[in-house]
């Protein structure tokens, strides 16, 4: 085990390394003399304490260029114009067009229970809807539904009234 006098204590200066007197230089790897150098002549770093005054070069910087002196930036039109710029989609949008309800099976019912003379039209609307809408035909499947829903409430009505009738006439005699 080594005594303590060997090692030098850890609030040691960093240049009093493991075997070396307080006296000796230690060896430096390429590059790091001028590393200590920079840091002694630009203790701050890139950042200077003040900036160079106006037409003169700053000697710590070592550039050696001078600094030209700022000029105003001429008059130009200041009037201002918003420019609104899309960015393109990251893919093609999809647009789902979901088919039209056809309103096959309320037409099929009031066929049934209703009227059959306005719900076989209801039936023939509902059916042109689905094939419509089973070769893409969107538009045209909306407005073959929207008259087979028409359809199936005026099959809905004729069917009521009807009832409403014929109680009337057998209550009557």
């Amino acid at each position: 085990m080594a005594s303590s006098s060997e090692q030098p204590p850890p609030y040691s200066p960093p240049d009093q390394q493991q075997g070396q007197q307080p006296g000796q230089q230690q060896e430096q790897q390429p590059g790091q003399q001028y590393i200590h150098k920079f840091v002694q002549q630009n203790p701050l770093g890139f950042f200077q304490s003040h900036p160079p005054k106006e037409g003169y070069s700053d000697i710590s910087s070592g550039y050696g260029y001078t600094q030209q002196p700022q000029m105003a930036p001429p008059m130009m039109n200041t009037t201002t114009t918003n420019v609104v710029v899309c960015q393109p989609q990251a893919g093609q949008t999809i647009t789902i067009n979901p088919a039209p309800y056809s309103y096959m099976t309320p037409a099929v019912l009031t066929c049934l229970f209703c009227c059959w003379v306005t719900g076989i039209g209801a039936i023939v609307a509902a059916s042109m809807s689905q094939s419509q809408a089973s070769e893409m035909k969107y538009d045209e499947a909306r407005k073959s539904a929207a008259i087979a829903r028409i359809l199936t409430l005026v099959t809905i009505c004729c069917g009521i009234g009807g009832y409403i009738i014929l109680i009337a006439v057998t209550a009557t005699k």
